[in-house]
């Protein structure tokens, strides 16, 4: 009897080690992975790094799309309140992608004298393949200070797979040499170059047709509405797509420097749309009917709408509404007079 209660003990006495040791090891588990930076799951990833009064957490929805799908990539920075952030320039490390969208949101107060700041992009790749995204950096300091030091921290790379919309079987896919032409008996050969002579002209003959009816249209278009009506047009277009709260800076100035170059066609008839910057400055100095004192007024815009298409330079908000305002006011002091 003293025996079998011995044994028993042991086995109580074994079960409680080994149910405190999972114990152990489970809370040992949890911590690491609380701690981790890094959290991959089957539907996106999650990172985070810190750095000081700064943790920056960079998550993305998938880490595996096809050609067809967008991403959503977002940058959550949480910081102490007493400091000023400086997020990324727009665009930069996301070459491999096309911005759909992105937005900034306000500073988020959490408590403990902390806050959230956010930016959001959604994207779309071009082609297939493993595209990286590269570290981008995030700088920081102190507000109230003079002279601020300013620190950094870099996102972690992540890597994204974007799968083709072709079947596995058809990746190597190649196309076959062409076959020669075959050969016409020679009886034929008359008649044959004969259908073709006459396809030939009949498709002529529709082109000049229907060339001529669409000059005609456009022709009765342009008596009704004048050069400065036209642009005034395009401008309201170009403001009701939002194209800056979008993000799409480039679009927004090749299209103000397409309104003011094809509104200087229909005006004075010189062949803007057509030309460099360069060239169409070179030929405005010899244009008789261009009135000289908006000459450098469309210099400066014209030079800095090719910064921003060629050069990648990034207006502020300022520089965007005063381009705006120039194309609107070289139209308005050149409208003509009816």
């Amino acid at each position: 009897m003293k025996k079998q209660f011995s044994h028993k003990c042991k086995q109580i006495f074994t079960a409680v080690c080994l149910v405190l040791c999972l114990t152990a090891f489970y809370s040992c588990k949890k911590d690491s992975t609380d701690k981790g930076t890094a959290v991959n799951n089957a539907e996106g990833i999650e990172e985070t790094v810190e750095r000081g009064p700064a943790k920056v957490t960079l998550t993305l929805d998938k880490k595996e799309i096809s050609i067809a799908d967008r991403i959503n990539l977002s940058i959550v920075i949480d910081i102490e309140e007493d400091y000023e952030v400086e997020l990324p320039a727009f665009g930069e490390k996301l070459e491999q992608f096309g911005i759909v969208d992105y937005h900034n949101s306000q500073p988020e107060l959490k408590g403990n004298d902390r806050k959230l700041l956010k930016r959001t992009y959604v994207l779309e790749p071009f082609l297939s393949g493993d595209y990286p995204i590269h570290p981008m950096k995030i700088q920081f300091y102190k507000k109230g200070d003079d002279a601020p030091v300013k620190h950094f921290v870099e996102t972690p790379e992540v890597s994204v797979k974007v799968k083709s919309l072709l079947p596995e079987d058809m990746k190597d896919l190649a196309l076959n040499e062409i076959e020669p032409p075959l050969s016409y008996p020679r009886s034929y050969t008359l008649w044959i170059l004969s259908g073709a002579g006459a396809v030939l002209l009949l498709i002529i003959a529709s082109g000049i047709y229907y060339y001529r009816k669409r000059t005609n249209k456009i022709g009765s278009i342009d008596a009704v509405l004048s050069a400065h009506d036209i642009a005034y047009n395009e401008l309201r277009t170009l403001v009701d797509e939002n194209l800056i709260d979008k993000g799409e800076i480039k679009q927004f100035y090749l299209r103000l420097s397409a309104i003011i170059r094809r509104y200087i066609e229909n005006r004075f008839g010189l062949k803007a749309p057509e030309q460099t910057t360069e060239e169409f400055l070179s030929g405005l100095e010899k244009a008789n009917n261009f009135p000289d004192q908006y000459k450098p007024l469309l210099n400066d815009f014209l030079r800095h709408c090719d910064l921003v298409k060629f050069a990648k330079f990034e207006p502020g908000t300022e520089d965007i509404q005063k381009s705006f305002d120039s194309c609107k006011a070289f139209i308005q002091g050149t409208e003509e007079q009816e």
